[in-house]
């Protein structure tokens, strides 16, 4: 549906001088659109961008975000959240506290507190190359635990690992 919407839209505005305004970026008008859009109760599909959730969530990857009320967040979930108005980040919960919620993305080091009013939804599905897994399952709450536990590690070997993957592929190119 938000797809639909996104396609209606005219890139190209005309001011009154009659000059062409540049296009206005496509993530913007995502990140514009996707916030109410969740709020009115619609499951929203959207491509991840970026590389912080390595090696578990990949830039390209389609989710498929739900609403859910801050109550039903559990540790180990993918949140969709506004850090600020008209930007969206997808990260992990790891713990709860007072404020909110204490996210991380799994490839960083460091976390982020969310205020429970800026959750928008949590990841509910993940295609990847034509195929797709749920996380909502009973196993998958047991991965994303063991996620929550393990990305620490991860993230300090991770930049290394993608080092020896580019000199890998270097090598296999000649």
């Amino acid at each position: 549906m938000l797809a639909g919407i996104l396609h209606t839209v005219d890139p190209v505005t005309l001011t009154t001088n009659s000059r062409r305004r540049p296009r206005p970026d496509p993530a913007v008008l995502v990140a514009d659109l996707a916030g109410p859009f969740l709020q009115r109760g619609h499951t929203l599909r959207l491509r991840a961008r970026g590389s912080s959730m390595l090696p578990f969530l990949r830039d390209g990857d389609v989710l498929e975000i739900r609403p859910v009320s801050p109550v039903e967040i559990r540790v180990g979930d993918v949140i969709c959240y506004e850090p600020s108005p008209g930007e969206l980040c997808l990260h992990r919960v790891v713990a709860r506290d007072g404020r909110g919620f204490v996210t991380r993305g799994d490839a960083l080091t460091h976390v982020e507190v969310v205020p429970g009013a800026s959750v928008l939804g949590r990841v509910r599905a993940v295609e990847r190359s034509g195929r797709a897994w749920r996380l909502d399952t009973w196993a998958a709450r047991w991965r994303a635990r063991v996620i929550v536990v393990a990305s620490p590690a991860l993230a300090r070997m991770l930049p290394p690992a993608l080092g020896l993957r580019r000199v890998w592929r270097a090598v296999l190119r000649g």
